[in-house]
């Protein structure tokens, strides 16, 4: 088991570049909830939010060209 966490020896390698990812990839993540938090925000306080009502879906059959 130890062998396949070692990687051959580059371990360390591997290993901080899978962290450097993960890392980048959650600091990615919190900022595009926090920047879409902001734009919902936005788009509440100048009134433009339509509606919340479920729209229905057509059936194929009944849909127009």
């Amino acid at each position: 088991m130890l062998d396949i966490l070692n990687m051959g020896g580059y371990a360390i390698f591997v290993w901080s570049a899978y962290s450097i990812a993960l890392g980048l990839a959650f600091i990615l993540y919190k900022s595009s909830a926090k920047q879409l938090k902001k734009a919902e925000k936005e788009v509440a306080d100048l009134g433009l939010v339509v509606s919340k009502a479920k729209v229905e879906e057509v059936p194929f059959e009944k849909q127009s060209a």
